[in-house]
């Protein structure tokens, strides 16, 4: 009895100990599944941001004059683009043509549409944007090159073979039309360029004019004619207008047969003004186009304009450095 007593309690003891190493490797088998679980987590949620958002560089920029190389008059690079501004833009409709901008707030697209395919290469530079449509952009095509860049400090991306800004997806454009400004280097020094715009602007209102136009010259206000058909000048051709013709709100034809380049000083305006004669130039009408070729007029109102409205038709290039411009 005592033997099986021994036995018995030798028994518990190793009944015990092997309860305990089963225990024991209970655990550390729980320990190992909980550590195999946070790995495989771990896993998932690093591969999902890479499959999210890849990211990469963009392609650097370079310099704008690396790309416009040609003489392009008074305006310089400026005139290469629908809008160039040192300061904001703001796009609350579509916009058939490019974009310069220092800061960008785009509601709707923009983008110089296909229609003849005679306008090879488009270029769009945006410093800075908050908002962004991600129709913006045209598609590359057979006749077509696009070089679209943007700031150092913009968010972009690349998601499903498309660069993104902000996080808007721009499904128009790929990875080889997105280009993205290197820290400390600008494609395009709106300081500079305005600079130049400035100068232009007051050199031309120092000029002497072939011709000078007020209200007088236009007794009949439904029929405002200006005929350049007998003025010529060397380079191009500069009339006076007072702003006063600009703010009645019966047409504009304006003649200029010979297709001379034309820049309107618009004198006596204050700071603000309203433009409200919708412009008729030559046979051309207002139309999307990527022909430019017999777009040669011009506007200077100075650099003491600050705030410019269009609210008619209009034709031709607006020189207003320093003016707020809203087209209504």
């Amino acid at each position: 009895m005592i033997f099986q007593t021994n036995s018995l309690r030798l028994g518990e003891k190793e009944y015990n100990r092997k309860m305990f190493e089963r225990k024991g490797r209970g655990k550390m088998k729980k320990r190992a599944s909980l550590l195999v679980l946070v790995a495989l987590l771990f896993n998932i949620f690093s591969y999902g941001v890479a499959v999210s958002a890849e990211t990469y560089i963009p392609k650097d920029p370079g310099n704008i004059y690396n790309d416009l190389t040609g003489n392009y008059g008074l305006l310089g690079i400026a005139s290469q683009f629908h809008v160039f501004a040192k300061n904001k833009t703001t796009v609350n409709a579509h916009t058939d043509g490019n974009i310069a901008t220092h800061e960008l707030d785009a509601k709707n697209n923009f983008g110089t549409e296909l229609h003849e395919g005679l306008l090879n290469q488009e270029i769009n530079y945006i410093q800075k944007t908050d908002s962004f449509a991600n129709s913006s952009g045209i598609p590359t095509g057979s006749t077509r090159m696009n070089k679209f860049v943007v700031g150092s400090n913009v968010d972009v991306a690349l998601q499903d073979g498309h660069p993104t800004v902000n996080g808007s997806r721009l499904d128009h454009l790929t990875p080889d039309d997105f280009y993205k400004d290197r820290a400390g280097h600008e494609y395009i020094d709106f300081e500079q360029e305005f600079a130049k715009l400035n100068v232009a602007a007051n050199d031309l209102a120092t000029i002497t004019p072939a011709k000078t136009y007020t209200a007088a010259d236009f007794p009949d206000m439904n029929n405002r004619t200006i005929d350049l058909t007998d003025l010529s000048d060397t380079g191009f051709l500069l009339v006076n207008i007072d702003a006063e013709v600009l703010t009645m709100n019966t047409p504009l034809q304006i003649i200029n047969p010979n297709d001379q380049v034309v820049v309107f000083n618009v004198i006596n305006s204050s700071s603000a003004l309203n433009v409200q004669s919708p412009i008729k130039y030559n046979d051309r009408s207002n139309h999307e186009t990527e022909d430019f070729s017999d777009a040669n007029i011009s506007w200077n109102f100075g650099n003491e304009m600050t705030d410019l409205t269009i609210s008619a038709p209009f034709q031709g290039t607006i020189l207003a450095p320093n003016a707020t411009i809203r087209i209504t």
